[in-house]
């Protein structure tokens, strides 16, 4: 049962009642990585707010791979053998970074197992191609030594019979130069953004207070506060102090640590990952591929229901970040490379049902054209900016370490003042013992949960419901009517006039052509 409004849920017209507190720790960025870093702080007895500029899980948090993968893709190199030799401190590297992807990957899967779905994965060999079967084998190996067996990898090496006896595989090209096939099970966030709000609310449970649609400036500091200044809905405004601010907002980490005036390092280096949705044959259902894109890059054809999405792309993105989507030059690439993977299958842009793309918030480092993907928890006082720290490169996979080690650093240097708390990061479910009526046929989600959603989890657009709370807007086309309906309700609870219901359909319809694509004819720039 999704939980009632407890006296931390402050709305954004209520910030005066904020104004000249002072929080342990003030967390800027309402993604993934910054809900669990409140989680856990909360959890461990700091006095947190958590700032949001725009609706939670709104930003990267709800445009990647939505894989939990298990670090393959740490290994995969041009010529690796010759590459890792050449860099055995990167092969470290690599091998910390897979170590962390499987222990989260068997996290997530016993305590949250309603949020993911295994899947069942095929890593092509090729006799010309820049893995042999003795090193994919060895790569394997590696993972399967770094996680216990209660989450297993399940790998199988498959020989080119048993391989093109898979509907998938037998769809690939170059058959010819097929040795074999690497089969294994992977496993898939269905739901990034409603993990993200669990977080929220389990921070707010935990004493938390979480603000949406809330835009965070620094200011100066004095006596070990700094002071930061919120802006919400309206113009409401407050000042509170921070003894610790933990900067969480992913690709917009540098024009928030210079929005006070102060000067600091480039931190970030974006990244733009962008996907098509296409719909392929029933016989392809569940089975994904994992390979090597024409840039030497991973590429995936990914199962999502009763649909598969192709990416991502990777390219340096400098553009504005608030208005990321897939463009004529991202469909080109992918609409080349699908071409390329499954000639048979007749991949054109008039299969393209739905498209998104996000950016990698990496670390910036002159060394990695094309950025680090270490993450890292950046101390910027030798910026000038004492007590105030970032977090670049985070993943989605890793928002529950991401948010331990951000809480290991606050008790290194501040003792918290309240009692700590034990997580058990219990995923929030639908309404049970409801007659409410569904929002559309064949989802389970209701009338109710919308209403839940907005007395109870800061749901305050369409958008913020249909596509983050109810995790539906990316596998189901609603139609104006059943748009409109959940607006009515919306509308209800936050005392819409008519006119505002309307401006929100209309406001819904255009991000969600903007955003990810549907039915829209991407034009050539």
């Amino acid at each position: 049962m999704l939980r009632h409004m407890d006296a931390h849920a402050i709305s954004t017209g209520d910030l005066a009642a904020l104004d000249g507190r002072v929080f342990d720790v003030v967390i800027i960025g309402g993604g993934i990585i910054g809900a669990s870093s409140a989680r856990e702080a909360a959890a461990a007895g700091y006095s947190v707010l958590l700032a949001e500029k725009n609706d939670f899980a709104s930003g990267s948090t709800s445009r990647s791979s939505r894989l939990l993968h298990c670090g393959l893709r740490y290994f995969e190199a041009p010529q690796p053998v010759r590459y890792f030799t050449r860099h055995p401190s990167r092969f470290l590297t690599s091998l910390r970074m897979a170590r962390a992807a499987m222990r989260e990957r068997r996290e997530m899967v016993l305590t949250a197992p309603q949020r993911v779905r295994p899947i069942d994965f095929f890593f092509p060999i090729y006799e010309d191609g820049p893995y042999s079967a003795w090193q994919t084998d060895l790569a394997f190996g590696l993972l399967k030594q770094l996680a216990p067996n209660d989450v297993p990898l399940d790998y199988q090496r498959l020989n080119r019979g048993a391989a093109l006896e898979q509907p998938i595989v037998a769809a690939l090209a170059r058959h010819h130069q097929l040795k074999a096939a690497a089969r294994f099970t992977e496993y898939q966030f269905n739901w990034p953004e409603r993990i993200c709000i669990d977080a929220i609310l389990d921070a707010e449970d935990a004493g938390a207070t979480a603000l949406n649609y809330t835009r965070a400036t620094l200011g100066g500091a004095q006596g070990g506060v700094r002071k930061v200044m919120l802006e919400g809905r309206g113009g409401a405004r407050a000042q509170v102090g921070a003894r610790r601010v933990m900067t969480m907002a992913g690709i917009w980490i540098d024009r928030v640590l210079g929005s006070g005036g102060q000067h600091s390092q480039r931190r970030i280096f974006g990244t733009k990952g962008a996907h098509i949705v296409i719909k392929l044959p029933d016989q392809y259902r569940g089975q994904g591929i994992t390979t090597i894109n024409s840039a030497g890059e991973p590429f995936y054809c990914i199962p999502w229901h009763d649909h598969h999405y192709i990416g991502p792309t990777e390219t340096a993105y400098d553009g504005d970040p608030d208005d990321i989507h897939v463009d004529a030059a991202d469909m080109e690439f992918l609409l080349s490379e699908a071409a390329a993977l499954f000639p048979g299958l007749n991949v054109t842009r008039a299969s393209v049902l739905r498209t998104w793309a996000g950016v990698r918030p990496l670390t910036y480092d002159p060394a990695h054209p094309k950025g680090n993907r270490s993450r890292v928890l950046h101390d910027l006082g030798d910026d000038g900016l004492e007590g105030v720290y970032a977090m670049t490169a985070a993943p989605v996979m890793s928002h529950r370490d991401a948010g331990r080690e951000v809480t290991r650093k606050l008790q290194a240097s501040l003792t918290p003042g309240g009692q700590s708390r034990v997580l058990h990061y219990a995923p929030r479910m639908p309404l049970e013992n409801t007659n409410s009526p569904r929002i559309a046929p064949g989802i389970n989600y209701t009338i109710a949960d919308v209403r839940a959603a907005v007395q109870n989890e800061h749901a305050r657009t369409l958008m913020g419901v249909l596509y983050r709370r109810s995790g539906t807007g990316l596998r189901h086309d609603f139609t104006p009517n059943e748009a409109a309906s959940v607006a009515a309700v919306m509308a209800q609870e936050l005392g819409w006039t008519d006119t505002r219901r309307d401006e929100e359909l209309a406001r819904f319809a255009e991000q969600t052509e903007r955003l990810f694509g549907l039915h829209r004819k991407i034009k050539s720039t």
